[in-house]
């Protein structure tokens, strides 16, 4: 099978395991679209181990730094102003950090910093779970590559 044909079987049956898991647990708390946001982000870093350390870490920024940056607005009373502003502080951090090696994958940390606005920004456990569903997002982005590479005939 063509590495490709293989991927895209590998993902197929992955992407209904996600499914699953996230639509139909919802007491589990994951959020379908964040783990595909992940597993895009994955495979838009290169995939393998490389691209695991690329997305990890950068997401997880982008999501805790996107967390500070809403109770910071809350804690300024809300309100557009403060939004703007400390929004716009968010993103210079957000690109500046580049300059971190671990937290150089500027588009994921955009990618984590979008999926917890997505998520309605809720200062609370949500914080945890939009962590928690970025991390098994990219555990699913990593199975399916290394299954799509177990079922491709050898080049």
């Amino acid at each position: 099978m063509k590495i490709l044909h293989a991927l895209a079987f590998s993902i197929a049956l992955l992407v209904a395991a996600w499914v699953y898991l996230s639509v139909g647990n919802p007491a589990l708390g994951f959020n379908p679209w964040i783990g595909f946001v992940a597993w895009a982000a994955f495979f838009a870093a290169g995939g393998g181990s490389a691209g695991l350390g690329k997305a990890l870490p950068a997401g997880i920024a982008g999501i805790l730094l996107t967390a500070i940056t809403l109770a910071g607005v809350q804690a300024l009373g809300g309100g557009l102003v403060p939004l703007v502003g400390l929004v716009a502080v968010l993103a210079f951090v957000l690109v500046a950090m580049a300059d971190i090696g671990a937290l150089s994958y500027t588009p994921a940390a955009f990618l984590g910093a979008a999926s917890f606005f997505g998520s309605g920004g809720k200062i609370d456990i949500s914080i945890a779970l939009v962590a928690l569903t970025w991390v098994v997002g990219l555990g699913f982005g990593y199975a399916s590559e290394s299954v799509g590479k177990k079922l491709a005939r050898p080049a």
